[in-house]
């Protein structure tokens, strides 16, 4: 009998090579299964979400894992969703656009736990709930052109693996239409983090407007040859506020500035910073990370910045306020209407560092800036890299420096390049240094006199008579112990009421706040 055999196909031919490439492709497919489950990418056999209602609204439940991206796509006006503490889910997740008139709350299932008002901590971490970054350096949450409504209460947000990371947290940052920014975003007690190996080069992208982010805990954005932060926003940054937060950043921890806005509507604006801690790890110091300056604005107005404590930047000046119109395509660039006030500095390389116009592209000029009422301790000692400056400032216009105590080993001012117009030094309390106040000015004519009076200068360099360079109009005194501090001992550095550098009607010279810290 003839038997017709089926046609063999040409691997059936090859029955080795089949079998060797069947298993390639087995062995990619296990290999690529193992690293989503590994980066968060996805749990296997996760339960559906579950929608719960209660007498306030629905809570969608989210366990391990779970489809959190769909709980977002289908949530309403007012909805809560409630992931698992203790779980993790993936990024990168997008709050996208909804016609949305209350606030999406993406909870932890204990965030009940978590005091309101009070700062996080990492030792909290058992309340939260962990959203990791997306692969290929994608952000763990992304918030659209047009997003606006959600909060996020108790939520970890972290690295997916040790791969390079652009941003944590990326609110907005390439709408050219101030009215189509994110907006209308809170981060409330949550845990922010990058990983020990790897880089991520900031926690939080601030580009979004009507947005909160308080009592949070943001660590660990530095390497190095890497300029890294722990909050920047750069454009369409409006009306947001920055509240009792702990934040570590290796170039800068807060900056506003940085790369071009499409135009002028989308400068950063109306912004204030209050209560929060802004740190510079010892550890980076001996890894060489890259580290500049603690806060920094190079493109801002109407910005607040009052009664944060400030420490251990050991390389450079604590506050760098310098207009930068920064890749060259944006001239209106400025800072205008920024105060500085109520802060406690302790440990720097130097003070601030203030210049009122690019000197590299055209810009506008720097208007409207008050430093009053800080507390500088420790410029330029022992650890901290810089001359130990209290002010160095080239150009700008009104420009007021009023009742701070400095103890500083540099200058009290260094002026370079062009002279600021409508600038005023005066009832501060700070050391001479070596050259007191030093540039292209004479400290004995009158307008150096109108421009510096009133201040208090003690001599904690030992600096001669004969070297003291400080205008007519401000007293000099011995050293420091002999200027009447309240309790140096405590760190209460206000003048005692009633000595000779206090008025009958009890205003002094120097700080009006006690010591505090906001640890």
């Amino acid at each position: 009998m003839n038997v017709v055999r089926p046609k063999e196909s040409k691997l059936g031919r090859r029955p080795f090579f089949a079998k060797l490439l069947f298993a390639a492709v087995g062995t990619v497919a296990v290999s690529i299964a193992v690293f989503a489950l590994y980066a968060g990418i996805f749990t296997p056999f996760a339960p559906p979400n579950t929608v719960v209602e209660t007498a306030s609204g629905r809570i969608i439940k989210v366990s391990s894992g779970g489809d959190l991206q769909g709980a977002i796509n289908n949530a309403r006006s007012g909805d809560v969703i409630e992931l698992e503490a203790g779980g993790t889910y993936a990024g990168r997740i997008d709050l996208t656009e909804k016609p949305l008139t209350d606030f999406v709350t993406i909870r932890s299932s204990r965030s009940s736990e978590l005091p309101e008002g009070k700062r996080i901590s990492p030792e909290q971490k058992p309340l939260l709930a962990t959203i990791k970054s997306g692969m290929l350096g994608r952000a763990a949450v992304y918030a659209a052109n047009g997003a606006h409504h959600y909060r996020f209460v108790g939520i970890e947000f972290v690295p997916s693996s040790s791969i390079y990371n652009y941003g944590l947290v990326a609110l907005g940052g390439d709408e050219t239409r101030p009215d189509r920014v994110p907006h209308d975003i809170e981060i409330d007690r949550c845990y922010i983090h990058s990983l020990p190996t790897g880089k991520t080069r900031r926690g939080i992208a601030l580009n979004s407007a009507r947005t909160v982010i308080k009592n949070s805990y943001i660590e660990g954005f530095a390497g190095k040859s890497e300029e890294s932060q722990g909050i920047c926003g750069w454009t369409g940054t409006r009306d947001v506020k920055i509240l009792n937060n702990y934040v570590e950043g290796g170039a800068e921890n807060i900056m506003f500035g940085g790369s071009d806005p499409a135009n002028a509507e989308l400068i950063p604006s109306n912004i204030e910073i209050s209560g929060n801690l802004l740190f510079k790890p010892e550890s980076w110091k001996q890894n060489k990370f890259t580290v500049k300056t603690l806060f920094e604005l190079k493109n801002a107005k109407g910005v607040r910045f009052t009664k944060n404590y400030l420490a251990n930047n050991w390389e450079g000046s604590a506050f760098r306020i310098t207009v930068r119109n920064q890749d060259g395509g944006a001239p209106f660039s400025t800072i205008e209407d920024v105060e500085i006030s109520g802060n406690i500095i302790v440990g720097a390389g130097e003070g601030i560092n203030i210049l009122g116009s690019d000197d590299t592209y055209p810009s506008q000029m720097l208007k409207r800036l008050t430093i009053k009422d800080n507390l500088f301790l420790n410029l330029g000692g022992e650890g901290f890299d810089g001359s130990g400056y209290f002010i160095q400032v080239a150009s700008g216009d009104t420009i007021t420096i009023e009742n701070n105590t400095v103890f500083n080993r540099g200058n009290i001012i260094t002026f370079y390049g062009d002279q600021p117009r409508a600038f005023v030094f005066t009832n501060n309390v700070t050391g001479h240094g070596l050259y007191g106040i030093h540039g292209p000015i004479d400290v004995k004519s009158p307008a150096a006199k109108a421009m510096i009076h009133g201040n208090i200068i003690f001599n904690e360099m030992g600096v001669g008579s004969g070297d003291i360079n400080v205008p007519p109009g401000n007293e000099f005194v011995e050293s420091a112990d002999r200027v009447g501090f309240m309790d140096v001992a405590a760190k209460d550095f206000r003048l005692k009421p009633g000595t000779k550098y206090c008025t009958a009607n009890g205003k002094c010279a120097g700080i009006s706040f006690p010591f505090f810290t906001n640890r």
